[in-house]
């Protein structure tokens, strides 16, 4: 079976966001952030809350599907999305990204231009981090050294991903490891024979400090280093450790985040407690 195009009818929805929040206050934050109206573009919002709700007037459009659970977790939250997703496409969004038509359109147009992709990555802009993209095209088998993969800039054919791959829900904000959920995604992805590729396109703004900006003091930050590792690199992962612990020096001499030695314990710790609880047995 050939895989879904996304340009088979106009009218139809060739692309969902699927964005995951909880709570009213995150209604509001969807709200106030930028969804243009896009053909073929609808926002899939998947809410974690419980008790009574108010839908933000900014969001009562034919573009917009509002689905609500009382789940908790960040994966179980994108889970609940994934599965109520329709369209042959589907990026995943945060609450407070930003949107413009022609982001939108030209993800489109990637997964037009690249029939065999299952996955494409993006960037996206921000005025608060910067980050290292690549100036090219290149496989997500031999990401360069540098380059790492958020979550707002993943996409990819439903029809790849549904009901075969699904967010581990040990991983991710309200889990026992609160990061490292899209490592872990892609890696499934790519493990299960399916072909994903960075493409230089930006498509959102997103100026908010990222999960492992906001934690970089926090013991569970090299603990969810360690888990994810396990998996990326089951053998190698000692190895990597050091290194990893080696580029904390110049920031543990400002004081931002623990000594080596301390990363180093957490590292480990992460590696223990994913074993314990075999946080990636398959169901």
């Amino acid at each position: 079976m050939g895989k879904e195009t996304p340009f088979t009818d106009k009218k139809s929805i060739s692309l969902q966001v699927m964005i995951c929040t909880y709570g009213q206050d995150g209604l509001k934050r969807i709200a106030t952030s930028a969804h243009p109206e896009v053909e073929g573009v609808e926002y899939l919002v998947s809410c974690q809350i419980e008790g009574d709700f108010t839908i933000p007037k900014e969001l009562e459009r034919k573009d917009f599907k509002i689905f609500v659970t009382p789940s908790k977790g960040l994966s179980v939250n994108r889970n609940h999305a994934l599965s109520h997703a329709t369209a042959p496409l589907l990026l995943i969004s945060d609450d407070d990204t930003d949107y413009s038509a022609k982001g939108l359109q030209s993800l489109i147009e990637a997964f037009q231009n690249h029939p065999d992709a299952d996955i494409i990555t993006f960037r996206y802009d921000s005025s608060v981090s910067k980050k290292f993209y690549p100036s090219h095209s290149v496989s997500l088998s031999k990401i360069p050294k540098g380059y790492y993969i958020s979550s707002i800039e993943i996409a990819f054919r439903r029809q790849s991903i549904q009901g075969k791959i699904w967010f581990n829900e040990n991983f991710g904000i309200g889990a026992m490891f609160p990061s490292g959920e899209e490592d872990i995604f892609i890696c499934e992805c790519l493990n299960a024979g399916m072909q994903g590729i960075f493409e230089p396109i930006t498509i959102a703004c997103h100026n908010g400090p990222t999960t492992s900006e906001r934690n970089l003091m926090l013991p569970s930050r090299p603990q969810t280093k360690g888990a994810v590792f396990l998996r990326l690199h089951p053998n190698s992962w000692p190895l990597r450790m050091v290194v990893h612990a080696l580029r904390e020096v110049p920031l543990w001499k400002k004081g931002l985040t623990p000594s080596p030695i301390s990363y180093c314990k957490n590292w480990i710790n992460g590696v223990i407690t994913a074993k314990r609880h075999k946080v990636f047995r398959k169901s």
